[in-house]
């Protein structure tokens, strides 16, 4: 099992270092890369060059190579590429819509799609890429898994609304905040390991034994990014420290030190009623590490890295299996 003790192993900035140690990954990520930037390709100058920064080899494309790690338990066929593609389209799609929400200036390191060309063009740009990845949906999947996707969607919209209704307002406990991370996060990875071994004709049980994995590694991602918000590194993480709780976002951290501090500092300094302001970050930050809430949360996705763990101890033997876990380690101690 995991011990949150366990230093950090080093990560790199590219696509194909990030999946160098996964046998027979990089080069599949490869086709799916060059396969995304021949059907996002457009006539439209505004549309390529919002696109063009978003799909440049410098994103990890873990729900693509998650998927193609899953089908690795079966058959795998050229549809899983385009399958794959569609996934990571369907993910900078919510990126960009996160974005202009959040109106945050950076994502990996550049400016975001709104702050280039508005937010207008970039809600449509948004929607041009879900576009291609319903075309492609169309093309290459079942009526069942074009459902599921369909069904992953609406519960993105669904838990964005709810949380940006939420913003600056604590009324979360971890069960509110399971529910958003599921709609943003874990139900894309859950989706990509189901996806990924359904079409490459893996029996029923390993299926949803894959099903459940996706889903507890999206909830630790997840949890691990909102932990990021708060202690990366910018010059890793590649987007601006902080914007959650300068935005009002309610994430796992602040849940934790409130549990652990309900009347200390933290709430007496910012805190009126359920509803918080930030003043000064820098000092609000301070106390909530000094609660507990980073370690909380840590502990938090120390969990559900170790239910998909033991999950994976139960699947066929294999190379898919020992990349899966050899995955599914790490991203519990990534640094961006």
């Amino acid at each position: 099992m995991i011990e949150l003790t366990a230093q950090p192993f080093e990560l790199h900035n590219t696509m194909t270092s990030y999946w160098n140690d996964f046998p027979g990954i990089p080069a599949e990520l490869e086709k799916v890369s060059s396969l995304i930037q021949t059907r996002t390709a457009s006539h439209n100058p505004i549309i390529a060059d919002g696109l063009a920064s978003l799909f440049n080899g410098e994103g990890k494309l873990l729900r693509p190579g998650i998927l193609l790690l899953a089908a690795g338990f079966g058959k795998k066929q050229e549809k899983h590429y385009k399958l794959a593609a569609c996934l990571e389209m369907l993910h900078v799609a919510t990126l960009i819509h996160d974005d202009i929400i959040d109106d945050s200036p950076l994502r990996r390191g550049k400016p975001t799609v709104h702050s280039r060309f508005g937010k207008h063009d970039a809600v449509l740009i948004g929607d041009y890429l879900l576009s291609q990845c319903f075309l492609l949906a169309a093309e290459y999947t079942n009526v069942d898994n074009a459902r599921g996707l369909a069904k992953v969607i609406a519960h993105i919209c669904s838990m964005e609304i709810e949380q940006n209704s939420d913003r600056f307002r604590v009324n979360s406990s971890f069960r509110r905040y399971r529910r958003k991370i599921m709609g943003k996060s874990a139900l894309l990875f859950s989706l990509s390991c189901h996806v990924g071994a359904h079409e490459a004709g893996v029996s029923k049980p390993v299926t949803e034994k894959l099903r459940r994995i996706g889903y507890s590694i999206g909830m630790a991602f997840q949890i691990i990014d909102d932990i990021l918000d708060y202690v990366g590194e910018e010059g890793l993480v590649r987007k601006s420290l902080y914007n959650d709780l300068k935005t009002g976002l309610v994430t796992l951290p602040l849940i934790c030190a409130l549990e652990n501090e309900p009347s200390g500092d933290l709430k007496t300094k910012y805190f009126s009623g359920d509803f918080f302001s930030v003043d000064n970050t820098d000092s609000m930050i301070e106390l909530i590490k000094k609660a507990g809430g980073i370690e909380g949360a840590k502990q938090y996705a120390a969990s559900y890295t170790n239910r998909a763990l033991l999950e994976i101890t139960r699947l066929p033997s294999g190379t898919a299996r020992d990349s899966l876990e050899k995955l599914t380690a790490q991203l519990l101690l990534r640094k961006y």
